[in-house]
């Protein structure tokens, strides 16, 4: 990792997840073959996530949103505080292979058409066991997606309004400008456990 002139910004966004979040963040300082720095927006969690962070004080920047604003404003305060060309998220709870951003990065580097590129993921448990394979094209998530920074804020970034299922709403918004590639690699590991977001009440009936 070389965080003085990175080409990935990897953005662990955190709310209340002390339990997995360092699973996460070692996942994403191992990544191989790549100048990346990593950076993790706190959202003003109530749990003792920031503290469970400072072993990892020298190799990652903590970042806080200062009020609790969800996600999509925690995702945007990440990408505010990253130099890297090409950025992409991580939620705190999830983990990544080690050689996610290299080819992710590599990707977009040889595919200038590409917005972003995404890639397969691994629903995993608590335990880390493999229950199924997900294919991106057809079941999206909001994390897992690496971005060319510059047009991402060009064209507006996320909504800071939305608190959930913002990537939705940033793919309807930019219509026919947001032009994602996939790679068909499952990169990426979504665990499943009793406090994910995508449970809670507002997230499933919210309406595009």
């Amino acid at each position: 990792m070389n965080s003085k002139n990175p080409d990935v910004s990897v953005i662990v966004t955190n709310y209340n997840y002390e339990k997995y979040i360092s699973r996460a963040v070692r996942s994403c300082i191992n990544q191989s073959h790549v100048n990346h720095e990593v950076i993790v927006v706190d959202d003003c969690s109530t749990d003792n996530s920031v503290k469970v962070l400072q072993p990892f004080k020298e190799q990652i920047k903590i970042v806080s949103t200062g009020t609790n604003g969800g996600v999509a404003v925690a995702a945007n305060k990440g990408v505010s505080e990253s130099r890297g060309q090409f950025f992409i998220r991580v939620d705190a709870d999830d983990y990544v292979n080690s050689d996610m951003c290299y080819m992710m990065k590599t990707y977009l580097e040889a595919n200038h058409d590409a917005f972003c590129v995404s890639c397969d993921y691994l629903m995993v448990d608590n335990f880390e066991n493999t229950l199924e394979r997900k294919y991106a094209e057809k079941e999206n998530i909001s994390c897992g997606i690496m971005y060319r920074k510059d047009l991402f804020l060009q064209l507006g970034g996320y909504n800071g309004k939305m608190r959930h299922r913002e990537e939705e709403e940033l793919r309807k918004r930019l219509g026919q400008e947001y032009k994602i590639h996939h790679l068909r690699i499952p990169f990426y590991r979504y665990r499943m456990h009793n406090t994910n977001k995508t449970k809670e009440p507002e997230y499933k009936t919210w309406e595009i």
